[in-house]
């Protein structure tokens, strides 16, 4: 494991490339409703039963990890939790993903999620939940 000098947080690899500017978690939920703010403490009470998760801010985005990055909130709307969920393959059978989209120049495959009750976070969506979760701890 690599620690950044700058804002130290553990890496995988070693200079990982990051964001570690000003920015933190609560920065991107100060302000939001009650509605996307329950929708996000369901999500993380969900994904803390598949085990120990770490929450990163960018200037963009909310970065869920485990032992490397696995899930990103990308947008907290005044009804819903957009997210997106990397995989090196798409999975277009599906009832729960928007939109499914290869990253350029990789073989990864971005695929975008939004929340916008409870009840979204289904056996389906915890399926795949669980298996970028799996993912990140390089299970």
């Amino acid at each position: 494991m690599w620690t950044c000098p700058l804002c130290s947080r553990p890496f995988k690899q070693t200079n990982q490339q990051h964001y570690c500017g000003g920015k933190t978690v609560g920065d991107f939920l100060r302000g939001k409703s009650d509605v996307s703010l329950a929708l996000f403490d369901h999500l993380l009470a969900k994904l803390a039963t598949f085990g120990p998760i770490q929450l990163h801010a960018t200037k963009s985005m909310i970065v869920l990890s485990a032992v490397t990055r696995f899930a990103f909130v990308i947008n907290l709307g005044r009804n819903f939790v957009d997210m997106v969920l990397p995989f090196n393959e798409p999975y277009y059978d599906n009832l729960c993903f928007r939109k499914i989209g290869q990253v350029p120049g990789s073989n990864q495959y971005n695929h975008h999620l939004r929340l916008m009750f409870a009840e979204d976070i289904n056996e389906e969506v915890l399926g795949y939940l669980q298996k970028a979760y799996a993912i990140g701890k390089n299970v």
